[in-house]
C-alpha cells in the first residue's frame, strides 16, 4: 500500500510540475518561421490573452515588412488587441531586455503598448510609418517567476509591429564574491563587539 501511494505520490508530481511554467535566466525569439496567419496562437514561447496577434513571415499579402524572416502583429484580426506573455518567468536578478518595434507599417492612427517584467514598465506610442527601432533597457526582477508582456491597447486589427526580443541576465560581478567574505566577517565581528558591550 505505501509503495502504491508513493507512486501515486510521485506521478501526481511529474504531472503537476509538468504543467507549470519554467524560471528561466534567458530568452531569445526572432518569430522566424513562423507562418503568415490571422489571430495565431501557437507561438512556442508566448501564451496570447484577452485578444489575439498575427503572425507574419516575410512575402506575406499585406506587404508587411518584418527585420528579417517573421515578427508579430500584436493587434491581431479579430477587433480585439491581444497580450503577449512570455510562457516562462525569470529568476530574481538584473536583466538587458532588447527588442524591435516598428509603427503598423498601414494606416493611421498610431498605436500604443506597454511592455513589463518585474518593476520595470513602459508605454511606447508609434505612428504607422515609424520605421523598425531597437529598444534595450535594464530591468530588475524582484521576485522568481515575473513574466515579461507585451499588452497592445485599441482593437482595430491593426497594431505595432513585434520582432527580435532578447532577455539575458546580467551576471553579478566577481568583485562582489571576493568581497562577501570580508563583509561576513566584518558582520559578525560587530555582532561579537555588541554582545561584549551588552
Amino acid at each position: 500500500m505505501k509503495k502504491l501511494l508513493l507512486a501515486t505520490t510521485l506521478i501526481g508530481s511529474i504531472a503537476f510540475g509538468s504543467a507549470q511554467a519554467a524560471t528561466v535566466s534567458s530568452l531569445s525569439d526572432n518569430f522566424d518561421g513562423l507562418p503568415s496567419q490571422t489571430n495565431y496562437a501557437a507561438l512556442s514561447n508566448w501564451n496570447v490573452t484577452n485578444g489575439t496577434v498575427d503572425a507574419i513571415q516575410v512575402g506575406n499579402i499585406w506587404g508587411l515588412n518584418c527585420v528579417a524572416g517573421g515578427c508579430v502583429d500584436l493587434d491581431g484580426s479579430t477587433g480585439n488587441a491581444g497580450d503577449l506573455i512570455s510562457k516562462d518567468g525569470f529568476f530574481a536578478g538584473t536583466y538587458t531586455l532588447e527588442f524591435s518595434l516598428s509603427g503598423n507599417q498601414r494606416r493611421i492612427p498610431s498605436d500604443s503598448l506597454v511592455v513589463s517584467l518585474g518593476s520595470f514598465s513602459e508605454s511606447f506610442t508609434l505612428d504607422p510609418t515609424d520605421p523598425w527601432q531597437v529598444f534595450i533597457r535594464t530591468v530588475t526582477v524582484a521576485a522568481d517567476g515575473s513574466k515579461l508582456s507585451f499588452s497592445h491597447a485599441g482593437g482595430d486589427n491593426i497594431g505595432i509591429l513585434l520582432d527580435n526580443v532578447s532577455v539575458s541576465a546580467i551576471p553579478i560581478p566577481a568583485a562582489a564574491f571576493m568581497f562577501a567574505p570580508a563583509l561576513l566577517g566584518f558582520m559578525g565581528l560587530r555582532r561579537r563587539a555588541k554582545n561584549k558591550a551588552i
